[in-house]
Formats: C-alpha cells, sequence, structure tokens
C-alpha cells in the first residue's frame, strides 16, 4: 500500500508541474480583450512596422505603463527578437533574470529606476520598459495574461 501512495503522490507531483509551466501564447482577440479589461487602450500598430516576419503588433497603454504584444511569422522570428531585445537591455552591463521552459522564455531586468520584461511563448513576443515604480502593477498584468 506504501508503494502505491508513493506512484500515485509522483504521477500528482508531475502532473501538476508540467501544468505549471504550459504558459499559453495569445491570439491577437484574446490579448485585446484581456488587456481592456485591464484598463488598457489598445492599438494595432502592426502597419507601422515593415518586417514581414511580424503579423500583428498591439501598443498597450493604461496611462501609467505601456506593453507591446507582437504576433510572428515563425517561432524562430520571435526567438531572434526575445535575443535581440535581451541584448538591448543588458548592454548596460547589468545582468537579469531569465527563465527558461520548452516553448516559453521570460527575461526581467530591474535598474534604479526601471524596470524591463520580455516573454517569448511560441511565436508571440511580449515586450515592456517601464518606471520602476510600476513593477507590481506589471506584474498583476502579466499573472493575469496568463503568462
Amino acid at each position: 500500500m506504501k508503494k502505491f501512495c508513493k506512484y500515485i503522490t509522483l504521477i500528482l507531483i508531475v502532473l501538476v508541474l508540467s501544468a505549471c509551466g504550459n504558459k499559453k501564447a495569445l491570439s491577437k482577440e484574446e490579448i485585446v480583450k484581456k488587456l481592456s479589461s485591464n484598463g488598457f487602450s489598445i492599438t494595432d500598430v502592426t502597419n507601422q512596422m515593415e518586417d514581414k516576419n511580424i503579423s500583428y503588433i498591439a501598443s498597450a497603454n493604461n496611462g501609467m505603463f505601456q506593453i507591446e504584444y507582437y504576433v510572428f511569422a515563425k517561432e524562430d522570428d520571435a526567438k531572434k527578437a526575445y535575443e535581440g531585445n535581451k541584448k538591448s537591455f543588458e548592454s548596460n552591463k547589468t545582468k537579469g533574470k531569465e527563465k527558461v521552459q520548452d516553448k516559453y522564455e521570460k527575461y526581467t531586468q530591474q535598474l534604479s529606476d526601471t524596470y524591463n520584461m520580455i516573454i517569448r511563448k511560441d511565436n508571440t513576443l511580449l515586450y515592456s520598459s517601464i518606471n520602476i515604480k510600476y513593477k507590481k502593477d506589471l506584474k498583476k498584468v502579466i499573472k493575469d495574461l496568463g503568462f
């Protein structure tokens, strides 16, 4: 009986941990709906970008800070954009924190007055560089988005 309980416990732990790492990319309709419900005004700025590898860009502003959401044609394009933004943030010689799981990458960096965040899931990228005083607000929105 003890062995049976150990196996059941082990299976439950594996299932819970695998579900926690399953971050879901949002469609453009989902991102607009979720950000709007969090008090953001959303602007489709896709036409302002001449990069053919990007199929959609949402710029969201709530009067305090801005979030940008990109949908790329391919996952590799999103990976390149993630790495490029990460390098740009690190050009000030301050290392941030990174979390990598399957098709999910998250990089955060805190400076004296700025908080930077990049999240890639599949072929999407979420980007924000904000005043440090809005860090908790941004984290709350990111959690609500499921990232």
